[in-house]
């Protein structure tokens, strides 16, 4: 019987390519660390690692065992969440990560409702873009993710995906702003302002670019001000002449103020996302209701039936 806490060292260091980087997420010292790989090394008569080369590399031996291992601790750890669920029902630890635009937009009534249903899971939510929540996912760091469409490999053989409704992308901006003033706007007025958004990949870009009658090649970026961050791109947008590219649900609020306007004219940039969950992994028993509640909640907004979240009469006093 292998020790797993070697095991799990070998793999740290096989992903890092560095004993000393391996450490720091093991938590351990460096020379703990390589001493548990060379007594693993020992115990199977086998040199795992070439340390003369600067990353480190696997050996011969360390590339044909390293799958084998991978697999090892994934159903050891598939079977510690089995136990664990046994024993905690409705408590324990939920991760679930989300791209910017999708959390703005519907995060805060997936959380909610599913919070009530589950007051004593503790909930980690991480804002990041695809692919760093698909290696966190990779990593059992997260349970569930939010990936958009357009960042997903090719390949997800190993990924159990549900497609999301699809959720339409506007341009907004700040009431009593000069577009407004004309009647029947075309995408190429849009032309004579500066655009604000998250995470355009190139292909939208050049789309966009091509639908306003922008030259793709030049100098001056389509895209002006980029920021994962949609409240402060809103609060810009509100403050300036920028026009701003996201979803309704991303400005509920700011639209329901009047603060925001949306420009009747069509973009072609709707968001596309998918619940992605990693096959064959034992889950907390919250997660498939999460998964539920998120699907349930993306209906919702894709029927037009999410409201904004603060109270009309708060919106209304605000605006007295």
């Amino acid at each position: 019987m292998q020790n797993l806490t070697q095991l799990n060292h070998f793999k740290l260091v096989a992903h890092e390519g560095s004993f000393a980087r391996a450490a720091e997420l093991a938590n351990i010292s460096q020379p703990a660390l390589s001493n548990s790989i060379r007594s693993l090394e020992t115990r199977l008569d086998l040199t795992l690692f070439e340390r003369s080369t600067r990353p480190v590399r696997l050996t011969s031996a360390g590339r044909t065992i390293l799958a084998r291992v991978e697999a090892i601790l994934f159903e050891t750890r598939n079977l510690e969440q089995e136990l664990a669920n046994l024993g905690t029902g409705q408590s324990g630890h939920v991760r679930v990560g989300m791209p910017p635009i999708f959390s703005t937009s519907l995060a805060g009534p997936i959380i909610a409702e599913w919070h009530d249903a589950h007051p004593n899971v503790k909930l980690d939510l991480i804002i990041a873009e695809t692919h760093d929540l698909l290696a966190g996912l990779q990593d059992e760091m997260l349970d569930l993710i939010v990936a958009d469409d357009r960042d997903l490999p090719d390949l997800t053989d190993d990924l159990d995906l549900t497609l999301l409704p699809p959720q339409t992308g506007w341009a907004f901006c700040r009431a009593g702003h000069p577009i407004l003033n004309i009647r029947q706007p075309k995408p190429t007025d849009l032309a004579r302002y500066k655009f604000a958004g998250t995470h355009f990949p190139e292909a939208v870009v050049h789309a966009l670019a091509q639908k306003v009658g922008r030259d793709i090649r030049s100098s001056e970026p389509i895209v002006a001000i980029d920021s994962h961050n949609i409240a402060v791109l809103r609060d810009a947008a509100i403050e300036s002449d920028l026009i701003l590219l996201t979803t309704p649900g991303a400005v509920r609020n700011a639209l329901a103020l009047g603060v925001l306007k949306r420009i009747p004219v069509e973009l072609g940039i709707d968001g596309i996302w998918h619940i992605v969950r990693r096959h064959g992994r034992v889950q907390h028993p919250a997660v498939p209701s999460l998964a539920d509640k998120i699907v349930e909640i993306s209906k919702r907004e894709f029927d037009h039936r999410l409201s904004p979240s603060w109270p009309i009469a708060s919106i209304n006093s605000i605006k007295d």
